[in-house]
């Protein structure tokens, strides 16, 4: 996958990017035939690559200046970046054929990339003058230093245990600009009251509300100064067409936010919380908080645990009195539909909280959230931990934690589901659509 040079200004030195993990390797443990495809758009699936990490290292005499973020006067930027691609052809194939010495072990021996092979004796790569570049990026002081002095500790000690990272919005369309919502200043305040009362400490919301609005969640995250740091995020999805078609939606955004949180804020923390704003991870049995539970996953060794997040519904008698609409063209269908709404008086948790089965769920799980801790996850996708200190291992370092080798690793060894009964359940109250409404009139009250 693509290298980067990284030049410091105003000193023009040079060095190599490095990327945090290795692609190719991470595809082999997974069983993939590829790492990447000339088909292109099917990638996305492997969700792994679904965002190029890379770290450029700082020249030696700037590293303390970069370190403590003195470089920044008044706010103003005195150092700066180029990105330079290493513009060579794709590379396509098994990903054995590109392993690092690290991983020779595991090495496609017969179909090991050979560069005079695939590119004859006469390429030759576009100067670093023709390469194109992303220019003149400042280099700004350390995040937390920017956005939590007042968290900051010294040698190393973590300012927080538990954290959440989100990515939101005050309204958005769903897939296939199909339905709007635009409650996310009332469910942001909500959600972040709610998760203050289990435990988490400190919030960190990437708010995406400039790529659809002027109205941004400041509002809210300026009510909780010492507990919220808000990240303007004004990065806008590729596309949001719907699921089933070619080149369906995806939430770049989303992904490159998430990946944003975890390294810029990871290290200060122990354990991330990654849950969506309409997700609400409630302590059961025993539990009233949810630092008893990682205190259980510490004593058992843990570094992953993960909820099944099924939709819940609305109860009927807690929801505004249906208006009834009699539009085809709203209701999507022959049949009336109404505008679900959550009285003032009511909260959207109250309201949302009928689950379909009664724990622990049996029905196959549409999707699942988790808390990880930071220093363990190398990448994280939205639902899945997809490379962890154990998957980049190889053979010998992975014997050495006392573990039986195995090419796919499948679940990561430190990670479990919790227990809903006993420990924590996650209720998702995903709003419901206008249109998804049609026939319900006649259904719940009929």
């Amino acid at each position: 996958s693509t290298r980067f040079i990284c030049r410091f200004k105003p000193s023009m030195e040079e060095t190599l990017a490095k990327h945090n993990v290795d692609y190719d390797f991470g595809a082999w443990r997974k069983g993939q035939k590829n790492t990447f495809t000339e088909d292109g758009h099917k990638d996305i699936k492997s969700i792994h690559t679904s965002q190029l990490l890379f770290q450029c290292p700082v020249p030696e005499h700037l590293q303390e200046t970069v370190r403590l973020g003195t470089s920044v006067k008044d706010d103003w930027a005195t150092l700066f970046i180029d990105l330079i691609p290493v513009r060579t052809p794709p590379r396509f194939g098994s990903p054995g054929q590109f392993l690092p010495p690290r991983y020779k072990e595991f090495e496609d021996v017969i179909g090991a990339f050979d560069a005079k092979k695939e590119w004859g004796d006469n390429h030759v790569l576009p100067r670093v003058e023709d390469s194109g570049r992303w220019e003149n990026i400042p280099i700004c002081r350390p995040s937390q230093q920017e956005y939590e002095p007042q968290a900051m500790k010294e040698n190393g000690e973590k300012s927080h245990r538990l954290v959440a990272c989100l990515w939101a919005s005050s309204g958005y369309y769903t897939r296939g600009e199909r339905f709007a919502v635009t409650d996310g200043l009332r469910r942001l305040k909500e959600w972040l009251n709610f998760n203050l009362l289990t435990g988490v400490e400190h919030f960190y919301i990437y708010d995406n509300s400039d790529a659809h609005s002027a109205h941004s969640l400041k509002e809210i995250t300026d009510l909780f100064p010492e507990q919220v740091t808000r990240v303007v995020w004004p990065s806008q999805v590729c596309n949001n067409r719907k699921n089933n078609v070619d080149s369906p939606g995806e939430r770049s955004s989303q992904y490159a936010a998430e990946s944003s949180c975890r390294l810029r804020f990871g290290p200060h923390t122990e354990w991330i919380a990654q849950f969506d704003i309409d997700e609400y991870l409630v302590p059961m049995g025993k539990y009233n908080s949810l630092h008893p539970l990682l205190d259980k996953l510490d004593e058992e060794g843990k570094k992953i645990i993960s909820f099944g997040s099924w939709r819940s519904w609305p109860r009927r008698d807690l929801i505004e009195e249906p208006k009834t609409i009699n539009e085809n063209a709203v209701c999507g269908r022959n049949k009336a539909c109404f505008e679900l709404k959550v009285p003032e008086n009511r909260t959207v948790l109250q309201t949302y909280n009928c689950d379909r089965q009664k724990g622990p769920k049996k029905e196959k799980m549409p999707a699942e959230k988790q808390i990880y801790k930071a220093d363990y996850v190398k990448m994280h996708f939205i639902h899945y931990s997809t490379i962890t200190e154990l998957s980049m291992m190889n053979s010998t370092e992975f014997a050495a934690t006392g573990r039986q080798w195995q090419r796919r690793i499948g679940a990561d060894p430190l990670s479990r589901f919790g227990d809903e009964v006993n420990e924590a359940t996650m209720l998702h109250t995903k709003a419901i659509a206008t249109q998804d409404t049609a026939g319900w009139l006649e259904a719940c009250m009929g």
